[in-house]
Formats: C-alpha cells, sequence, structure tokens
C-alpha cells in the first residue's frame, strides 16, 4: 500500500451477516470496499431462507449504504457463485472500480440454497455439485483471479472465513446438532488455500490466512429458529466478528499461513459482551 492512497478489498457475501460485518469494520478501518452476494436490492426473491422460505434482511445496496456512513466508498457487484464464467470479470470490474488496485480478498460467501440440513445419502447429486461449485471452485477461480491483480503490484492479502467443519469431526449427524458431510468437505478443502498460497507465493509480497468465525448470529441463522439454535445459542453478532477480522487484516503480528479464532481476538480487543 501506498501512502497517497486508501487501500482496498473485495469482501464476497457482504449483503448481510459475516461478510457484511467485515466490509462495515474494514470501511471504518479505512479502507474502500468492493461488496458482492446475490442480492441487490432489500426484498429481492434471493433473500428468502433457505430453512424457513422468510425473507431475509439484507443487500448489497444496504450495505454499501452503512459502508459510505463510515466514510467508505463501496462498490456494490451482483455475484452469483454459481455462474462461474462471470467470476473473472466481476473481480476485474472491483478492481477497476476501486481504483486499478485490490490489497485484499476476503473469500466469506459460500451457496446457500435448499436441502442443506441432509444426511449425505438424501442428498441429490445436483445439490452436492451446487455446493462443491459454490463452496469451493467459485472462491478457487476468485482468488485466482485477485491473485493476478496482486502478484502484479508486488502484494496482497488473501483471508478465508473458514469452518471448524472443516477440521473438526461432529459429535452428532446434521440435524441432530452436527453438520452436513459435503459442507466438511467443501470447507476442509477450502481451508487449504490460504497455507498453499503461502508456499507458492510469499515469497511475491502474497500474504494469506484463515479465520474461523466460531458461531455467529447471523439473518439466517435468527430466521432457522430450532433448525439452528445449536448455532445461535453460542453465537457472536456478526459485528463482533467484522471487527475482528477488519484487525487482522491490518496486524502486521499475523503469521503467514496461520489459521485464527475471530472470538479469540474479539476477547483480546475487548469485543465480547
Amino acid at each position: 500500500m501506498t501512502a497517497h492512497r486508501r487501500p482496498t478489498a473485495l469482501v464476497t457475501g457482504a449483503s448481510r451477516g459475516i461478510g457484511r460485518g467485515i466490509a462495515i469494520a474494514l470501511a471504518s478501518a479505512g479502507y474502500d470496499v468492493a461488496i458482492t452476494a446475490r442480492t441487490m436490492r432489500e426484498g429481492d426473491p434471493t433473500a428468502l431462507s433457505p430453512e424457513t422460505g422468510v425473507m431475509l434482511p439484507g443487500s448489497l445496496e444496504t450495505t454499501a449504504a452503512e459502508i459510505a456512513a463510515v466514510g467508505g466508498r463501496a462498490v456494490p457487484l451482483q455475484l452469483d457463485l454459481l455462474e462461474l464464467h462471470t467470476l473473472a470479470d466481476i473481480v476485474d470490474q472491483a478492481v477497476d472500480q476501486l481504483g486499478g488496485h485490490l490489497d485484499v480478498l476476503v473469500n466469506n460467501a459460500i451457496y446457500v440454497g435448499p436441502g442443506n440440513d441432509r444426511l449425505f445419502a438424501d442428498c441429490e447429486p445436483d445439490n452436492i455439485i451446487r455446493r462443491i461449485t459454490g463452496n469451493i471452485t467459485a472462491q478457487l477461480l476468485i482468488t485466482h483471479q485477485a491473485l493476478h491483480h496482486m502478484l502484479a503490484a508486488g502484494s496482497g492479502t488473501v483471508v478465508g472465513v473458514t469452518s471448524g467443519a472443516g477440521q473438526v469431526t461432529p459429535h452428532a449427524p446434521v440435524g441432530e446438532g452436527g453438520w452436513p458431510l459435503v459442507y466438511s468437505v467443501t470447507k476442509g478443502g477450502f481451508h487449504r488455500i490460504a497455507d498453499m498460497l503461502v508456499v507458492e507465493y510469499a515469497s511475491r509480497g502474497i500474504r494469506a490466512f484463515n479465520v474461523n468465525p466460531g458461531f455467529v448470529a447471523t439473518e439466517r441463522v435468527l430466521a432457522a429458529g430450532s433448525q439452528l439454535a445449536f448455532v445461535a445459542k453460542h453465537a457472536v453478532t456478526p459485528e463482533i466478528v467484522g471487527a475482528a477480522i477488519a484487525h487482522l487484516v491490518d496486524d502486521p503480528s499475523v503469521i503467514n499461513g496461520s489459521y485464527l479464532q475471530a472470538v479469540d481476538t474479539a476477547r483480546t480487543l475487548n469485543l465480547l459482551p
């Protein structure tokens, strides 16, 4: 980063939840932020909860307004993770509208659709393909395009919003307090992006790390009621996670390729209630 310009970030899945929290926190820290999601405006059909069918609050327009309210500049770009042919172009659009440079990529978005709470044998093959596509293939393609811009600039940070599901075996199956097999598989694969980027590109100025947000009381979690009650019971707010991750982005003591817990950082920053 140079002294004469504001740093820039691209945060995926920022219409609500963790992505929204991260985008606003980065803007508060002085970043201009490109934000992506499927939901452009409040009440769009893409905002329906896959668990209950209720309309979830949050949109790119709303997050953009909140970014502007804290002094940042927002670049909202509609993106569907399943439309793989559009991803590289959207990254390029983000970089162009941010002034031609990208300092930080936060891979937060995942595929959200019906059938997430099924046992593996009950999943339709198309659903398995959508989850793999939307939870790891899309992130690889987004990172690939962003990496080219970062390598050209000689520096850049890639943050993966990961999950304990990628590292820990649950004590019970999905629907009984655990998580689904396909989700675990995709998060396990996604988790390896950060450390492998460091192996291949740390010498060229690339910094990458994973952050486990823990249980977060997102709009979707709260709307799901009993289906995600085990998450809501122990959850922190998206704003707390966002502030913790924004802090880590600018913390030079973070070890390259590391795996961090957002709650630990939030506790250090006295953000927890």
